[in-house]
């Protein structure tokens, strides 16, 4: 190409062609497939080198016969069993040398004019057992400029050789040329078209184009070419059918179609690869699309549950309220007994009624409102563990795996199920319900019902009986004897029913207070807990957003490079 590229239109397009290959090398990167990568970047640094001509085929084909009648010399071993055990360059050189690169790969060097033009890569059989082979032979494919595909006669296009023509054609979107070697075998002239019907129709029908097909002898070529007779040469020669795959071969790789093929064969290639990734990246878009819903729908859906959460603490607000009518039942049968003759001296003891009314009647309304708040907490925070677990279940059925969208699911589940393992750990129920009681009592404004200092705040029990206290005895002073001289008849039970009264008012007044005091907490943990079970979403969200980002700038991208390639592809044609 060094010739070439003194044209400045040449040099513009190629250019343009490797940082499109350069683009192409980036974008498979991304998409997780490196050794299309790889492939793609040598394809771009073979750009200024000589044509590449790869010779692919089963062993026993006739690949090195095809060579050695190419050149008119024994270039490479031939023989009934495999015999390139390596993979051959042969380039242009001064000199006759040959060099080793590595253990499968062999340069040689030949002063042959042929080789001014292009580089030969002789491989071994499609259908070698060695592996380094196989991989070796499919990194020149992508940087191939012209792929002559031989296939013999008497085994004309075997299952391995179409499975490797899918990798040139498929995978690269490689044209290749078809030689039949050994067409000498044929009886007659039917039975050759006949097989070359058979190669032509069976690559048109999978590939969907129709192949230059040469039917030749290369042994008789070579013989036609090196035989000392004239004669022989003279006979051998048109019976060969060698002349015109020969000046092909010239023509094209010598002749002003050079510069087209040069830059046309990695856009081929390029073509292929992005057609390649579509259907990958429409599966992997479906799928982010699935989880995204998904990953919504669960949102949606633990937002929808949060009623879930309010019915955990209803229970035990019924329980309270229980309680506290136990304990006003328990007040009023106390202040009946309270206002008797026969309790005069507990009626005259402020002390001693306040301790009377503490064993009798609150007894422990404390503990048993606390213990009823710390279930209502535990029931939340497992109906809220219970919402955890079925959206990690429901986001691990959901979610791609990384090989599919780009998610590490491993790692984001770990991180979410430790989560969830720290919440219980650390997850105190009795300072979440003495910490919500605490609030409730505060907001309910105990104090309103004896007055600030009279208690230690947020205490039920020291409320009610400094407030019974007051009621029953406050206003008309501590029973006396002389009150009781006066109107004992009249005074104790009009003393007693307006305490009882009072009790009942206080009483429910602090059912009601108190109620709405710890609804409104219950539902500030209940919003709290949701929403801490929905922040653990956040990081599948963002990383969902994060693979929506990367699908949707490679779908760009992939759509730029297909429109370049069409760009490209005009401006070399004309």
């Amino acid at each position: 190409m060094a010739q070439d590229l003194i044209d400045p239109q040449v040099r513009d397009l190629l250019e343009r062609e490797r940082a499109l290959l350069a683009r192409l090398h980036k974008l498979l990167e991304t998409a997780g497939r490196t050794d299309d990568a790889r492939r793609v970047a040598e394809a771009a640094a073979a750009l200024s080198e000589a044509f590449l001509v790869v010779i692919v085929g089963e062993f026993n084909a006739g690949k090195s016969s095809v060579v050695n009648a190419l050149f008119g010399e024994k270039l490479m071993e031939e023989g009934p069993i495999p015999t390139t055990a390596k993979i051959t360059l042969v380039r242009y050189g001064e000199e006759r040398t040959e060099r080793l690169i590595s253990q499968y790969l062999l340069e040689r060097r030949i002063p042959s004019d042929l080789l001014r033009y292009l580089t030969l890569v002789d491989t071994p059989g499609t259908n070698s057992i060695v592996a380094e082979h196989q991989r070796l032979t499919e990194d020149f494919i992508p940087r191939a400029d012209l792929v002559l595909f031989v296939t013999s006669y008497d085994r004309p296009l075997t299952e391995s050789e179409m499975t490797f023509l899918s990798y040139i054609r498929g995978d690269w979107g490689k044209t290749f040329v078809c030689v039949i070697n050994k067409s000498d075998l044929a009886r007659s002239d039917d039975d050759l078209r006949q097989v070359i019907g058979h190669v032509t129709t069976g690559i048109e029908d999978r590939f969907g184009f129709r192949p230059e097909v040469f039917p030749l002898s290369a042994a008789l070529a070579y013989e036609s070419k090196t035989n000392p007779s004239d004669v022989v040469r003279a006979t051998l020669g048109p019976q060969s059918r060698f002349e015109p795959f020969e000046r092909y071969v010239r023509e094209r790789l010598s002749g002003p179609e050079r510069v087209a093929i040069k830059l046309g064969g990695p856009l081929d290639a390029a073509s292929a690869q992005l057609a390649a990734l579509d259907a990958p990246l429409a599966e992997r878009e479906a799928k982010l699309q699935a989880a995204t819903e998904k990953i919504a729908a669960l949102r949606d859906h633990l937002t929808a549950t949060e009623g879930a959460l309010h019915d955990s603490y209803e229970r035990p607000l019924a329980e309270i309220d229980a309680l506290l009518e136990d304990t006003r039942l328990r007040g009023v049968r106390f202040l009946e007994d309270a206002f008797r003759v026969s309790n005069i001296g507990l009626l005259r003891d402020k002390d001693r009624f306040k301790d009377e009314f503490q064993r009798q009647v609150v007894r422990d309304l404390d503990r048993e409102i606390e213990s009823r708040v710390a279930s209502g907490v535990d029931a939340m925070q497992a109906r809220a563990l219970g919402l955890w677990q079925q959206a990690l279940t429901g986001l691990k059925d959901a979610v791609p795996a990384t090989s599919d969208a780009g998610f590490d699911r491993t790692r984001s589940f770990a991180e979410l199920e430790r989560e969830a393992d720290r919440q219980l750990r650390l997850h105190d129920v009795r300072g979440e319900a003495r910490a919500l009681l605490e609030g409730a009592q505060q907001s309910a404004d105990l104090t309103q019902y004896v007055g600030a200092g009279a208690i230690g705040l947020g205490v039920l029990g020291g409320v009610l009986i400094a407030a019974t206290t007051a009621d029953a005895l406050g206003g008309f002073g501590l029973v006396t004897a002389g009150v009781m001289a006066l109107g004992s008849l009249t005074f104790l039970p009009m003393q007693r029913a307006k305490a009882v009264g009072q009790l009942n008012d206080r009483m429910e007044a602090l059912k009601k207070d108190l109620r709405v005091a710890l609804e409104q907490q219950f539902r500030q943990q209940a919003q709290a807990v949701a929403e801490r079970v929905g922040t653990m979403l956040a990081p599948l969200e963002a990383e969902a957003n994060r693979e929506k980002q990367a699908v949707e700038a490679m779908l760009a991208e992939r759509d730029a490079l297909r429109a370049e390639v069409t760009a490209l592809r005009a401006e070399i044609a004309a």
